[in-house]
């Protein structure tokens, strides 16, 4: 023990955080230093550094018995001084404890702020978000990932492996550093469709290991894709059909000219017998060309709107569809309201395609009606009341369509054929508002289907 005589002394210990000295008292003449290690028998705990000359008397621990018993005076010193410095140390403790109390509150008012905010953004994510432990059990989920796996109880400890299909997630583990991704199939119930899945690893408490798993449902992309091919399919037959057609100009050219021919050398008396068959086989061969005209110049898309005469062109069409194969056992009316206009203004060879795009599918239709049952198709030709459109339906007596299909008719893929792509009602639909008209659909299950077009008299 060191009882000073003069001079000051610092008392410094080791900051535990940074290994720094921290003085933690300064003592002066009269002060003990010492007494506490040699009372408790123990090793020193704090260091003092003279801070100016200093005078001290030195006490060995024999001595510092014998003075305590002999002096009880400087016992009573002793532990006065052992009483201050336990105060001090008490309320330094206090003052410590109440500092470090509010530095973790605050570090705990900012972490409920941090989850909140993580929370909020996680659960107002469209993409699914779970939080797994390192073995594969998902204790967190967001309410997309309800949604898109339709699990009914977010609460739920799930396999991971479960949501995902031939997903060995143990294997998955060992490959992943920081980040994987890549695709797979999600399952929900007994469905399974395609997802991209990405896995981050996460340092969890007392530095387990978490993962962090984000999951998109890409069917609406792999859907578009898939409508790209068709497209691209559809587009190679398009091209096919024009040279087709360029093929049968010419096959037609020849043949008028033969009949022109045979016409030539025919007596007086054999063109006069001869003469309305003829005539019907060159108007017939005439509607033909025309017709492969219009698809010639639909797919080119080089002539501007001009005036037509629909009425003429409907029955063209239908004389041309009606000796085809499909529409074998089918009757084709034809009604038009005599103030239906002599002329609109369109492109005809995209009329032209859309015409014989809905009497093809409503007689493809009409193959899946009941056995015995009579085929019909009605085109009507009217005017708006407003007499500012004219209004073109085809109307079937076909199977119909079911109400829940009727939305998406002309938006996306839609078809009830196997081999069917599904493009043309859309393609329809892009003629129709490229003219600035419209279309609609009425039909349900049972009750066949009608197409109504309205055009503006006046386009362009």
């Amino acid at each position: 023990m060191h009882l000073i005589l003069d001079g000051s002394i610092r008392v410094t210990k080791k900051s535990p955080e940074s290994g720094e000295p921290v003085v933690i008292a300064h003592r002066s003449a009269g002060d003990f230093l010492g007494e506490m290690a040699l009372v408790e028998e123990s090793p020193r705990f704090a260091t003092a550094s003279a801070e100016t000359d200093c005078e001290v008397l030195e006490f060995s621990k024999d001595n510092f018995e014998k003075i305590i018993r002999e002096q009880p005076a400087l016992a009573t010193r002793v532990l006065k001084s052992l009483s201050t410095k336990l105060r001090e140390s008490d309320s330094l403790r206090i003052v410590e404890l109440e500092e470090s109390n509010r530095q973790l509150t605050a570090s705990n008012r900012e972490l409920i702020r941090l989850n909140s905010f993580l929370d909020c953004v996680i659960d107002q994510s469209p993409s699914a978000v779970f939080l797994t432990t390192r073995g594969g059990k998902v204790f967190r989920m967001n309410k997309a990932a309800s949604r898109m796996f339709s699990i009914e109880d977010p609460e739920a400890y799930l396999d991971v492996d479960s949501l995902f299909k031939d997903l060995d997630f143990e294997k998955l583990r060992r490959r992943i550093r920081h980040t994987w991704t890549g695709e797979l199939r999600g399952q929900r119930s007994s469905e399974e469709f395609p997802v991209y899945l990405s896995v981050t690893t996460l340092s969890g408490h007392n530095n387990s290991i978490l993962y962090l798993m984000i999951c998109q449902d890409i069917s609406e992309l792999h859907a578009f894709n898939e409508i790209i091919t068709e497209f691209e399919k559809y587009a190679s037959a398009q091209e096919t059909a024009v040279e087709l057609t360029h093929d049968l100009k010419n096959y037609l050219g020849v043949l008028l000219g033969n009949m022109e021919l045979l016409i030539s050398q025919l007596t007086p008396d054999q063109r006069d017998d001869m003469k309305r068959p003829l005539e019907a086989i060159g108007k017939t061969s005439q509607e033909v060309l025309q017709f492969i005209e219009n698809v010639m110049a639909y797919r080119e898309d080089r002539r501007d709107v001009v005036p037509v005469d629909v009425r003429a062109l409907v029955r063209a069409i239908v004389r041309f569809c009606q000796p085809q194969a499909r529409f074998q056992d089918v009757e084709i009316e034809v009604e038009i309201e005599p103030k239906f206009p002599d002329r609109i203004f369109i492109k005809q060879g995209q009329l032209q395609s859309v015409l014989v795009n809905l009497l093809v599918n409503a007689a493809e239709a009409m193959d899946e009606a009941p056995s015995g049952q009579a085929k019909k198709i009605a085109v009507t030709l009217a005017r708006s009341a407003d007499n500012d459109r004219v209004i073109i339906s085809i109307i079937d007596n076909g199977p119909g369509i079911a109400e829940e299909h009727l939305p998406r008719v002309f938006k996306k893929r839609f078809t009830t054929k196997a081999t069917g792509h599904g493009i043309g009602l859309v393609s329809i639909a892009k003629i129709v508002e490229a003219h600035s008209g419209e279309i609609a659909v009425e039909s349900a299950l049972g009750g066949g289907a009608k197409f109504e077009i309205k055009l503006p008299i006046k386009v362009g």
